[in-house]
């Protein structure tokens, strides 16, 4: 999967330069690195890499904070190099979506085989949350396009077709969502009832 970018963040020098040694040569693109949490905030939201690559060792406070906003917002693919036994990694990496361990003591094969499975994951990962907030999105729709169709038969004494031919129209002619329609003519109802 080369051509990736990726930006690594590590307190040491020495373990920036192996992981570009390491992914470099095999077409994986580097944006830039890193020492500390907040550089890598702000690395990650200019560059917009595919994937990261972070040393645990990294003041830990920080990097919880920058590794949770990573992964609630699905920023990108996140590989931290580290220590099996680190229980305050483990417990994040249980509650994330889109964040993988890599043994610290660098591998090649290792490294390379981890971030292309994460890269993998990540994609699945992100279609899969963006169809459900399309499903969401669709689920919201038609409960305000319903509430507002039972709204207008009751108010105007139409049928059920009537009703959303008249809020079809209306959002036809506006240039409005049906949702839109429907939220106007729920708010104005409940504005009315008040």
């Amino acid at each position: 999967m080369a051509g990736e970018k990726y930006i690594v963040a590590a307190a040491e020098n020495s373990i920036q330069i192996s992981v570009r040694n390491i992914l470099n040569p095999c077409g994986y693109v580097f944006l830039g690195n890193c020492s500390d949490a907040i550089s890598l905030m702000r690395l990650i939201r200019s560059y917009n890499p595919d994937f990261i690559v972070v040393d645990a060792n990294m003041h830990m406070r920080e990097l919880r904070h920058t590794l949770e906003t990573i992964d609630d917002e699905l920023l990108c693919t996140c590989v931290i190099l580290g220590d099996y036994k680190d229980v305050e990694l483990v417990s994040i990496m249980e509650k994330s979506k889109s964040l993988v361990f890599c043994p610290k003591t660098l591998n090649r094969e290792v490294l390379l085989h981890t971030v292309d499975m994460a890269n993998i994951n990540f994609k699945r990962i992100a279609d899969l949350n963006k169809k459900l907030r399309e499903m969401t999105e669709n689920y919201e729709t038609r409960k305000a396009v319903e509430r507002a169709k039972w709204i207008l038969i009751q108010r105007d004494g139409i049928s059920e077709n009537e009703a959303y031919e008249r809020m079809r129209k209306k959002s036809m002619d506006s240039r409005l969502s049906m949702k839109s329609i429907a939220d106007a003519i729920i708010f104005t109802h409940e504005l009315g009832n008040k």
